[in-house]
């Protein structure tokens, strides 16, 4: 298996009557054969993973906090553009 950072590549198998009726089907599809077994995954797939957290609980718990902060105010906008306003802020004016 090679893994890279954003996919996986394996080798599959596939009897060929099977690999026949997919390549037929993909191909009636107007879509690649690679790109058809993929669809066909992620519909096997997403009701698995539509649970799965995308950040942990900590991650969780910080994000819903400074949500919360936000809607209250205790943040402040500043124009990153304008060096002057961001000197100020950071300390260094």
């Amino acid at each position: 298996m090679i893994t890279t950072t954003h996919r996986v590549q394996k080798l599959v198998t596939f009897s060929p009557q099977l690999y026949y009726s997919a390549d037929t089907k993909a191909k009636e599809l107007g879509v690649p054969f690679a790109e058809y077994l993929r669809h066909l995954i992620m519909k096997d797939v997403e009701k698995d993973v539509a649970n799965i957290p995308m950040v942990d609980e900590e991650t969780d718990k910080r994000i819903g906090q400074s949500l919360k902060d936000f809607a209250e105010g205790k943040y402040i906008e500043i124009d990153a553009s304008n060096d002057e306003e961001l000197e100020k802020f950071v300390g260094l004016r």
